[in-house]
Formats: structure tokens, sequence, C-alpha cells
């Protein structure tokens, strides 16, 4: 084994590319040699990712998880400008938070689009590229939530996450042939502006304590994450979901 995570010259996908995890994945992915089509369906922050990135490497890409058609362009696009395409990872998600009896059915449908329809679709698309190359690496994002049923209205979001991890083993049985891993990274609190919306002060405080680590991850340390699924130093890992929230849930 080198020290190289063998990522310099990989052609890389990250969505939700606009911000918090996102935006520091396509830096991170960058900065070790990759190139990325930072994606986001909020064009100026996929834009800042890009002016961040190093050297060029970045390219800011407008996309709407929801849309299927949106999903499978952003592959062919990428995949033809560049060749090939080596990496994806989907990090754009919708959270809706409600208490259970408010919940309506917009809320639903549209947390079902985005966070479990916009994967499918996007994997679908993403393993029609990297199929041909024999190798491919995919890295999708649930949540904590996805296990405990989720906190402060978020039980929608938490199924949808749910649904992620179980996509995710379904594709990784299906693909592996093909030299093609799925893994999923399920963050608990991490320190990005989901974790703030929605929930008051002291509700968080409390639920920061009871991290035994003591504090909420910060995006980079999701990344270095993200970085290890999609490298050659992970190349018989698939079909995993990778705990990253300071001990809160020990499984």
């Amino acid at each position: 084994m080198t020290d190289d995570l063998g990522l310099a010259g990989r052609i890389a996908i990250v969505t939700g590319a606009a911000s918090g995890i996102g935006r520091a994945t396509a830096l991170l992915l960058a900065r070790l040699g990759c190139v990325v089509t930072a994606a986001d369906r909020d064009a100026a922050g996929a834009a800042e990712t890009a002016r961040q990135g190093v050297d060029g490497r970045i390219a800011p890409a407008v996309f709407d998880l929801a849309d299927p058609a949106a999903c499978r362009e952003l592959v062919e696009t990428t995949a033809q400008t560049y060749g090939r395409l080596d990496i994806l990872v989907n990090a754009a998600a919708l959270m809706i938070r409600q208490p259970i009896d408010e919940v309506g059915d917009d809320a639903i449908d549209r947390q079902m689009r985005v966070n479990v329809a916009g994967p499918f679709h996007l994997c679908r698309a993403a393993h029609a590229a990297m199929a041909p190359q024999g190798r491919g690496r995919i890295v999708l994002f649930a949540s904590q939530g996805a296990h405990t049923g989720g906190y402060v209205g978020s039980a929608i979001y938490a199924a949808t996450k749910a649904g992620v991890i179980a996509l995710a083993k379904s594709f990784a049985r299906a693909w592996a042939a093909e030299g093609i891993t799925v893994n999923v990274v399920s963050p608990g609190a991490a320190d990005t502006p989901m974790l703030h919306d929605g929930v008051a002060p002291d509700a968080l405080a409390r639920f920061l304590a009871t991290i035994p680590l003591g504090r909420a991850a910060t995006p980079e340390e999701v990344a270095r994450c993200v970085a290890f699924l999609a490298s050659d130093w992970a190349g018989y890992v698939t079909g995993h979901t990778l705990d990253v929230n300071g001990g809160q849930l020990m499984r």
C-alpha cells in the first residue's frame, strides 16, 4: 500500500456542493487531484465552491435532484466533457421539519422525490457511465436519523434516509461484478445550515450534549470519510454504511 489515495486525475460529481458537507467534499476531492463537477440548485453557491477550488479543478453545474432528466443530463454531460466518470457523491438532500401530526402529502412527496427517487436516477445514470470502464465509486448520504427515527420533526426525512441505505445495498450487490462500489456515509450532527434550520438553540445544545465527543462534526471531517470511500484504499468496501457521529450512536 502507498500513501496515495489514488484520486489524482479522477473525474467526480458532487451534488449538494453549494454549501456544507457537499462543498467541503468538492473542495477536498479537488485538493486530492480530482476534477470535480460541483452541482447544486443554488447556482451562486456552486459558483462560489468552484471559485474556492484549486487550479480550476472544480466546475459548477446547476442541478435539481428531484428531476430525473436532470440526473441523467448531469452524468452524461460530465462523462462526455471529460471522457469518463469515476466518482459520484450525492450529498444533496431535502429536510422539511414538521411535527408528525402536521406532515402533509406534499412534504412527503417532495422529500421522497429528492431523497430517494433522485439518488436512484442519479446512480442508475452513473452506473451506465461507469460500467464500460470496469470501475467506479458511488458514495451516498444517509443520516443518523435512518437508525433512530430522527429528531425535531424529521420523521419523513429519516425514513427517506433509511431508504437510501437500502438502495445502496441493492446497487452494491448488483454492480460489484462490474468493479463499482457503492457505500453510504451516515452523519450525526454536522455543523451545517441543515443542523440549525428550525431547531431552537436550547434544543440543539441539549442534543449536542449527548454526543460523547462533545460537539458537532465539521463538514471537513465528514468529507474525509467520503474521500476514503471514493479512493483506492476502499476498493474492497461496498454496501457499507459508515457512521460519522462522534459516538452518539454506536451500533
